[in-house]
């Protein structure tokens, strides 16, 4: 099985660098990344593309949030959390981010910036 992932960041550097540790982790086979949340949305609503297997999501981000990406793209995919991890990953996380993080009891996780090498691993490996 091809294992995709997918990385929803507004931090150039940040996807520079995750570029790289994605393709040293080797558990990826596929790995598309957007800058803006609203052309994730865009993309992953045709019914051409099919999801991920695995969604890295940056919550804080102009236009459109992690929080708001997340509730619209669970319109078009009602089983979202059963079809794809999405894991939020941010450099810091305010107390109202924490709190939000209990309306959705579906995420995969919460991962600090910045991510290593090992988790991608742990993460492709848990992956069905």
């Amino acid at each position: 099985m091809r294992k995709g992932i997918c990385v929803i960041d507004d931090d150039e550097i940040y996807q520079k660098i995750i570029r790289k540790l994605i393709a040293r982790a080797e558990v990826f086979e596929r790995a598309v990344f957007y800058m803006r949340a609203s052309d994730a949305l865009e993309d992953l609503r045709n019914p051409e593309t099919s999801l991920p297997d695995v969604i890295l999501l940056d919550i804080n981000m102009p236009g459109m949030d992690g929080w708001q990406f997340i509730e619209l793209l669970q319109k078009s995919y009602p089983s979202l959390f059963n079809e794809c991890a999405i894991y939020i990953v941010t450099s810091s996380i305010a107390y109202s981010d924490k709190e939000k993080l209990k309306e959705f009891s579906g995420l995969a996780g919460f991962l600090s910036k910045p991510i290593k090498v090992d988790q991608l691993i742990e993460i492709g490996k848990a992956v069905k």
